[in-house]
C-alpha cells in the first residue's frame, strides 16, 4: 500500500511504525515537524531504508491549495499542512492510488472535500465537512471566507468567522 503521511499520524500514535512492506511519502516541510527524538528516529530510519520518501508538490498546485484554503476560510492551516494537501492533489491528478494518514481534522476536511481517501491514526475521522464564512453580528451581512475585511463595510462592527457544516 502507498501512504501519504502527515506528522500528526506519527506524533499522536506512540505505537506508530513504518511498515517495510508499504511505501510512504511526505513533504520536506512535514519532515521538519518531526522534532522529538522518537519521531525523528522513526523518520530517519524509514528514509534510510527507503520506506519513506520525500516529494514536493508542484508550485501551481501549492498555489491552488492555498487559494482553496482561503476560499473555505481555513486561516489556521500551516505551510506543512498546505504542502501535504497540494501533494495529495498532485498524486490524485497522476492517478496514484494512496491513502492519506492524518489526525489533523482540517486536513481531513480538505481530503473529504477533494475526495481524497484518508485514515486517522488515533483520533478518529471527521463526520462532517465544514467551511467558514465571515458575518457581521450586528447587521447580519455575510462576506466570503476569503475576505480580508475586519470591520463590516455596512455598519462598521467587527466581523466574525462563522462555521458552516455540510
Amino acid at each position: 500500500m502507498f501512504y501519504l503521511i502527515d506528522s500528526s499520524a506519527v506524533l499522536n500514535d506512540f505505537g506508530f511504525q513504518f511498515v517495510p512492506e508499504h511505501k510512504y511519502v511526505t513533504t520536506a516541510l512535514v519532515v521538519n515537524e518531526f522534532r522529538d527524538m522518537r519521531s525523528r528516529h522513526l523518520m530517519e530510519n524509514a528514509l534510510r531504508q527507503s520506506v519513506l520518501s520525500i516529494a514536493e508538490p508542484k508550485k501551481q498546485t501549492l498555489n491552488y491549495a492555498g487559494d482553496l484554503v482561503a476560499e473555505k476560510g481555513f486561516t489556521r492551516l500551516s505551510k506543512p499542512d498546505l504542502s501535504l494537501i497540494a501533494l495529495a492533489i498532485d498524486l490524485k491528478k497522476q492517478g496514484k492510488k494512496f491513502i492519506l494518514i492524518t489526525d489533523d481534522y482540517s486536513i481531513q476536511n480538505f481530503a473529504k472535500i477533494l475526495e481524497i481517501p484518508f485514515e486517522s491514526a488515533m483520533r478518529g475521522e471527521i463526520s462532517k465537512t465544514i467551511t467558514f464564512s465571515i458575518s457581521c453580528p450586528s447587521c447580519g451581512k455575510t462576506l466570503p471566507a476569503s475576505s480580508k475585511e475586519r470591520k463590516c463595510p455596512d455598519c462598521g462592527s467587527r466581523l466574525r468567522r462563522k462555521m458552516l457544516e455540510k
